[in-house]
């Protein structure tokens, strides 16, 4: 595998940002995202597999990307998505029907009505959310940055840069119903290691010169009444992201440079009963 030749000195990172990047241009770059740093943190050969084997559109996943794009540009919604109509393909006018909406959608995306009555309802909600409003309106969206973490290329897309105008910069995440609450989101940000995402974006906007002290979540539930809520990260949650953020980096490298073994490794210390397992198996 051996090291990527391409990366510059640590003290002369190769950087570069990118308005208008499309999303499949994004993600087919070689360099290392926060996801894969993720996967990275429980198996480098696992990171490996997912980057080179990426995985299909999930319900989950689309219905994320209709959230983003309905908040971001409502106006321009239906440019990638279109609707499709209430028909009975099984009779011949259901058929017909259906035939020229295909045709008219062109290379759209296809959802239901119902998925368009949540992307708007999501979008109103969170524009009348007078937080996610003001980082909304003051926001340059899905800007595509790339640099370097000590010899490994990384890249970044933060749903929301608000640096010029605060400082911060700000993720949507798409909720169920009651998990936009602080203390729900908070064990899924912990679960999930999302504080990775943040670190990386932070650390690679500062590598660009961007002034970003904030990171925050526009959390928008997808189910009725699509509640909204708007939370930050303290100062050390940013710095153990980043620095999670490297100490992830630093076992791919090892991996890349094969001192390390695949899988999850050998010479594993013997597994214990953690206090809280006794507890619960009310042992001894």
């Amino acid at each position: 595998m051996g090291q990527n030749t391409s990366v510059h000195s640590v003290l002369n990172p190769l950087l570069s940002e990118h308005e208008g990047m499309s999303l499949q241009d994004y993600h087919a770059h070689p360099a290392m995202s926060a996801h894969n740093l993720m996967d990275v943190q429980i198996s480098p050969q696992l990171a490996q597999h997912n980057k080179s084997h990426p995985k299909d559109m999930t319900p989950a996943m689309l219905r994320g990307h209709i959230i983003h794009d309905a908040v971001e540009d409502w106006p321009g919604f239906h440019e990638k998505y279109a609707v499709a109509p209430d028909v009975d393909r099984r009779t011949k006018e259901g058929k017909e029907k259906w035939n020229i909406f295909e045709e008219a959608s062109g290379d759209r995306t296809v959802i239901t009505k119902a998925q368009e009555a949540m992307a708007q309802s999501c979008s109103y909600q969170a524009w009348e959310h007078p937080e996610a409003k003001l980082f909304l309106e003051n926001a340059k969206f899905e800007k595509s940055g790339f640099g370097q973490v000590l010899q490994t290329r990384v890249k970044a897309r933060p749903d929301l840069d608000c640096s010029k105008f605060s400082g911060d910069l700000v993720d949507i995440k798409s909720r169920q119903l009651g998990q936009a609450h602080q203390d729900a989101w908070l064990k899924d940000f912990f679960h999930w290691k999302t504080y990775i995402q943040a670190g990386l974006q932070v650390e690679l906007w500062r590598q660009l010169g961007y002034t970003v002290n904030g990171y925050y979540y526009i959390l928008i539930e997808h189910e009725p009444p699509y509640q909204v809520n708007v939370i930050g990260l303290d100062k050390e949650w940013i710095e153990i992201g980043i620095t999670e953020v490297y100490r992830a980096v630093q076992l791919w490298q090892r991996w890349e440079s094969n001192v390390m073994p695949t899988g999850y490794g050998t010479g594993h210390d013997l597994m214990t009963v953690p206090q809280w397992m006794m507890n619960r198996l009310q042992y001894p």
